[in-house]
């Protein structure tokens, strides 16, 4: 930690604005120091999904610098972001003096694979599935970073559309259901869960039945 103090760049990014943008070149990582940033993708047709929310601390951008390729995802700021911008030379620097990193960031990787594949196969059954993992994920998210009443989700009715590559006829259907069945409450810029403990069921349920 000493050693990277003294290589980074403080970055300060405002709302709305870019911090990794996909296929670009990846030269840097940044490590996220304070505030959420939201991970996305453009797949093929253009259509883009959002892939979730990180709260700091976390990291993003370290595949590209690893792998030596472009960014496979965009990155954007949802409320002022501070960050610590690490380019890959001095990254490899700390690497090979201290391997120990190397294994945390491979524990990292790991992770985030599990969590794909339980998000490939949620949403591979229906909408009200993929919609209960979302939810549940964020919730968790937000429960680890400390935020205050991290039931209140901040999500619009477009970003679980993106979430969901669904369309709104089909959410708002779905939410209407969930709030029926004492799960949620929803506006148009929030979901709030009435019962974190009920999504996990739900999952549960369909991994059963499946």
């Amino acid at each position: 930690m000493r050693e990277a103090a003294g290589i980074v760049t403080p970055r300060l990014f405002d709302r709305g604005e870019l911090i990794v943008e996909q296929d670009a070149q990846g030269e840097a990582l940044h490590l996220i120091t304070r505030g959420v940033v939201r991970v996305s993708r453009v797949g093929v047709g253009g259509r883009e999904r959002v892939l979730g929310d990180l709260y700091a601390p976390s990291v993003v951008g370290e595949t590209a610098v690893l792998a030596r390729q472009e960014r496979s995802a965009s990155v954007r700021a949802l409320g002022e972001v501070h960050t610590l911008m690490l380019y890959r030379d001095h990254f490899e620097v700390i690497l090979r003096r201290h391997p120990g990193v190397l294994w945390n960031l491979a524990a990292m990787l790991a992770h985030r694979v599990t969590l794909l594949n339980d998000e490939l196969i949620a949403f591979g059954m229906n909408t009200e599935v993929a919609l209960a993992h979302v939810f549940s994920r964020l919730y968790a998210v937000r429960v680890e970073a400390g935020v205050p009443r991290p039931e209140v989700l901040p999500l619009s009715t477009p970003d679980i559309m993106a979430r969901a590559s669904s369309s709104r006829e089909t959410v708002m259907r779905v939410l209407k259901r969930m709030e029926e069945q004492g799960l949620l409450k929803s506006d148009a810029q929030s979901v709030t869960l009435l019962n974190p403990a009920a999504l996990d069921q739900v999952l549960l349920e369909a991994a059963d039945a499946d």
